[in-house]
């Protein structure tokens, strides 16, 4: 769910547009996303990769992040434990987000 935070951040942040309002929606149409749709990796793969509405392709870097951060939640739980682990890997999640929306932003600048 993080990972899904760290898309829409890396999204909107370089757009100056705040990440609280207005929910997650299709940038191409408008809709706004249901609860298939925002289930990490799981909704991209239900989808098809695509917007339901319009069809539009959503692209490859939107589950990718959200694997990633899931992925060093669960090396961090099964490294360190519950407690310690959840810390370590909400920090290393926290790293990977602020990379995420740091390149999404150069990006933007550079255009």
């Amino acid at each position: 769910m993080v990972g899904s935070f760290i898309n829409l951040a890396a999204d909107r942040v370089p757009r100056r547009e705040s990440v609280i309002s207005p929910p997650s929606h299709c940038r191409s149409c408008g809709r706004h996303l249901n609860a298939i749709d925002l289930i990490p990796v799981a909704g991209y793969l239900l989808r098809r990769g695509r917007c339901a509405g319009c069809g539009v392709p959503i692209g490859v870097s939107s589950p990718a992040v959200e694997a990633v951060s899931g992925a060093l939640m669960a090396v961090a739980l099964i490294w360190l434990g519950p407690w310690p682990g959840a810390a370590a890997g909400l920090g290393l999640i926290a790293l990977w987000g602020l990379a995420v929306t740091g390149i999404a932003v150069r990006r933007n600048q550079a255009t």
